[in-house]
């Protein structure tokens, strides 16, 4: 007389699918974007800072800078006491300077919301002085506001830093909110091969399982 499995084993079959069929539709969404962001940073426009400063980034979110520099001054920054979420702001300026300008003269500011993002950046920078080349690699950010709307920690951090800074001229150049690069591309379809391999070894493994099991107790009875 066949006896049914016990619970523990049907829970663990169920979680097992369930887990298995969350990776692959994870596997499906990264895969479907990875192709439109890389799309997406194709179309993304390259300018110096002077350009951004000059004539704003015009209809389009997402700008690549290709000659920021960071000022050698302190960062103004916060970090959530319980999830750990980073927010930093450090004001830019062109490679063109011949020397970083004087706090009343910036008129941008990198803002930082990934530390991932923080140390990659940080890692750039010290990999390019060694090099002897100025500034930062060309980076992609996203420019919606000026710096006056920022938090009011933030504008009080930066005015006591930047003495005479002018917030309401400064754009704010935004970085770790999945801006479209190539790099999160790239990213994005890593992440689908290796969540398609992980679901389709669990549901493999899922399908196996019952065929096993009816085998094991058809020996069973006829022992």
């Amino acid at each position: 007389m066949n006896q049914p499995e016990p619970n523990h084993f049907v829970t663990f079959r169920r979680t097992v699918l369930q887990i298995g069929c969350g990776l692959l539709v994870y596997a499906g969404c990264c895969l479907v974007q990875s192709p439109q962001v890389q799309q997406e940073a194709a179309s993304v426009p390259s300018m110096t800072c002077a350009q951004l400063i000059k004539n704003g980034p015009g209809n389009k979110q997402y700008v690549a800078l290709t000659d920021a520099c960071l000022s050698s001054r302190p960062s103004v920054a916060e970090r959530d006491s319980e999830t750990g979420a980073l927010e930093m702001y450090h004001p830019l300026y062109g490679a063109a300077h011949a020397q970083e300008p004087e706090p009343p003269d910036l008129a941008l500011v990198l803002c930082i919301m990934d530390e991932r993002e923080r140390q990659r950046l940080r890692d750039d920078s010290k990999e390019r002085q060694q090099l002897g080349q100025p500034g930062l690699s060309v980076f992609t950010g996203e420019v919606v506001k000026r710096a006056d709307r920022l938090p009011q920690w933030a504008r009080d951090g930066l005015r006591e830093k930047y003495p005479g800074v002018v917030l309401g001229k400064c754009w704010v150049v935004t970085v770790g909110l999945q801006e479209p690069t190539e790099r999160r591309a790239h990213t994005l379809w890593c992440y689908g091969i290796v969540a398609s391999l992980a679901g389709g070894t669990l549901l493999v493994g899922w399908l196996a399982w019952r065929p096993a099991r009816a085998a094991k107790r058809a020996d069973k009875q006829v022992a």
